[in-house]
């Protein structure tokens, strides 16, 4: 036989109270459980904001290119400073869109019998030169002309330049006057036009015409007959500076003799290349 139920009696009203205020009927806390709406909602991306930044940016954007135009317009760089007459002319006239094209100019013809100025010495292979003198007409010629035996052309420094004086030349005499020895004589070479390779050929000619005579030997004064009654040969090698210094036109020379077979020894001379009046 089941036991009847036990009538609970009706909660008070503090009891009531308490329990709608988070506590139990018998005065345990209960932990209300809070829930984080915010946290719950599914995250969406700020398009309003973006937007509303955006349209703010291209506003100050825009007004700054405005305030930047005005400015150059008026001549005045950003910072106040006045712009170049250049500046402000390309400037105003930027808006345009045509343009000039560049007037097609027809090479001026030189005249190839006038020399080249001494500008001309900006090219590599060209040297700024004057004939025989520093007085003398301007040239321009390549550094292999200037510091060959026997040039006329002038150069400051022309030992630096061709790094040293003209080394010493060899000259085979083929035939020679059957007078020779007087110190008083002029001697002079008349190229044959030929050589071996080591020296070229020549003809050594007494008081010649100097028509025939290609260089003349001359003492290191470069004067082909000495004052001193002295010879202008010589058993050993000679500086020849010359009349004409700064230039290649007097060099040392040695000349043998093949012909005599070695009966007679080489002689040293300095020799003065014929070049122009």
């Amino acid at each position: 036989m089941s036991t009847p139920p036990v009538p609970q009696r009706p909660p008070r009203p503090d009891e009531v109270l308490a329990f709608h205020n988070g506590d139990t009927l018998e005065n345990i806390p209960v932990i209300p459980v809070i829930r984080d709406e915010a946290a719950s909602r599914p995250t969406q991306f700020p398009w309003k904001a973006t937007l509303a930044g955006g349209a703010v940016a291209a506003v100050v954007g825009v007004c700054l290119a405005l305030v930047l135009n005005q400015q150059t317009r008026s001549g005045h760089a950003p910072d106040g400073k006045t712009l170049p007459q250049a500046a402000r002319s390309a400037a105003a006239t930027g808006h345009e869109n045509t343009a000039t094209l560049p007037t097609t100019r027809e090479p001026t013809s030189t005249s190839s019998s006038a020399p080249p100025s001494r500008s001309a010495g900006a090219s590599p292979s060209c040297i700024p030169v004057t004939y025989k003198t520093p007085e003398g007409p301007a040239d321009c010629r390549p550094k292999a002309e200037v510091c060959v035996a026997g040039a006329p052309w002038h150069v400051d420094g022309i030992e630096g330049l061709c790094g040293g004086p003209v080394p010493l030349q060899a000259i085979h005499i083929i035939s020679q006057p059957a007078t020779g020895g007087d110190p008083g004589a002029t001697y002079c070479l008349a190229w044959m036009g030929s050589s071996d390779g080591a020296g070229k050929d020549a003809t050594l000619l007494v008081n010649a015409a100097g028509y025939q005579c290609g260089a003349y030997l001359v003492g290191s004064d470069g004067q082909v007959i000495q004052a001193d009654g002295t010879s202008v040969f010589s058993d050993s090698p000679q500086y020849c500076e010359g009349s004409y210094p700064g230039t290649r036109m007097t060099y040392p020379g040695v000349l043998d003799f093949p012909n005599e077979g070695g009966v007679q020894p080489p002689m040293y001379v300095c020799v003065a290349e014929n070049a122009g009046a």
